[in-house]
C-alpha cells in the first residue's frame, strides 16, 4: 500500500482518503482517489491492501505529510 500511495501522488493524482482497521482476515486498508474519465468528469477510485502495523502507521504519515504539503491540514 505505502508504494501505491507514493506512486499516486507522484503521479498527480489527488488522494482524498486513506483507511486502515484492526484484522487478520484479508484486506484491511484502502485508498481513495480522484480520477478524471474522458469526459472530464471525476470519479472516485478505491484500492483495497493488505498491511501490517508498520506499514498502516508509515501510509497514514506519508498521508498527514501530503496534506500538509497541500494546504489541507
Amino acid at each position: 500500500m505505502f508504494k501505491r500511495l507514493c506512486y499516486l501522488v507522484a503521479e498527480g493524482f489527488e488522494i482524498a482518503a486513506i483507511a486502515a482497521y484492526d484484522g487478520e482476515d484479508g484486506k484491511n486498508a484502502r485508498i481513495l482517489y480522484r480520477v478524471r474519465n474522458s469526459a472530464g468528469q471525476v470519479r472516485l477510485r478505491s484500492e483495497e491492501f493488505e498491511v501490517d502495523e508498520r506499514e498502516s502507521a508509515a501510509c497514514a504519515q506519508f498521508f498527514m505529510d501530503y496534506l500538509q504539503s497541500e494546504g489541507l491540514s
